[in-house]
């Protein structure tokens, strides 16, 4: 049995996969319920796993897997793990992405935006909201209450991002949804620049665990929008 514990969950899956393609055992994993964690673990790395290493497999073995998670009604962070930036960012636009994570995790530290309504939504607008500044630091003025990507809301930027303990990539522009490569940019927000904080690749194997949030910036590098999307199944 190889050691499982620190890989992220995409790259375990694929450990499985490759064991099972070359011993051809019939081995089963069961993903149990994560493991609440705060800022000790990245979220969606494997915390546990049984058989042990090292352990010699039998056929039809039940490899047990439990995986790291936030609760943020326990703890929202933020959380300050070592990043590099991926894609072609700058380095002010990876600064701000880290303060729009860090308000996402505690609304109180603030964040650029922009002056006047900022724009809240689901992809290109769906379901949307404007907030002005005083309802920016409220996390409920941040639900957007709909049925979207097959499941059911609410739904949040905010949350979406404070879960990811601030392990995300770092992309230039509008990053199309998964599975549908959908990229459209809400009404309103044509002609800003954009950057997008993606869920990482390497704790990603299927769409229904992707998730996108772009951010939409004046002139002045100002947040002036936010569009939150979820991969679907």
């Amino acid at each position: 049995m190889p050691d499982l514990v620190g890989l992220p969950s995409a790259a375990a899956g694929r450990r499985i996969g490759e064991l099972e393609a070359s011993a051809r055992l019939g081995l089963v994993s069961n993903w149990g319920m994560p493991i609440v964690v705060r800022c000790g673990a990245r979220p969606h790395t494997v915390l546990y796993q049984h058989p042990p290493p090292g352990t010699p497999l039998q056929r039809k073995t039940q490899i047990q897997i439990r995986t790291a998670a936030m609760n943020l009604d326990e703890f929202r962070g933020p959380c300050e793990p070592h990043v590099e930036n991926d894609g072609p960012v700058a380095e002010a636009d990876a600064t701000l992405a880290r303060d729009f994570y860090r308000f996402a995790a505690n609304p109180a530290l603030g964040a650029p935006f922009a002056s006047g309504d900022v724009w809240v939504g689901i992809e290109d607008g769906p379901k949307s909201t404007s907030l002005a500044g005083s309802a920016l630091g409220e996390l409920k003025a941040w639900e957007l209450d709909t049925a979207y990507a097959e499941r059911s809301g609410p739904f949040s930027a905010l949350d979406t991002l404070a879960e990811s303990g601030g392990y995300y990539e770092l992309r230039d522009g509008v990053v199309g949804t998964c599975p549908s490569g959908a990229g459209k940019v809400p009404p309103g927000m044509h002609g800003l620049r954009s950057i997008s904080l993606t869920a990482p690749d390497d704790v990603t194997s299927a769409c229904l665990e992707w998730w996108g949030v772009t951010l939409f910036l004046d002139s002045q590098d100002r947040i002036k929008g936010i569009a939150l999307r979820l991969g679907s199944p």
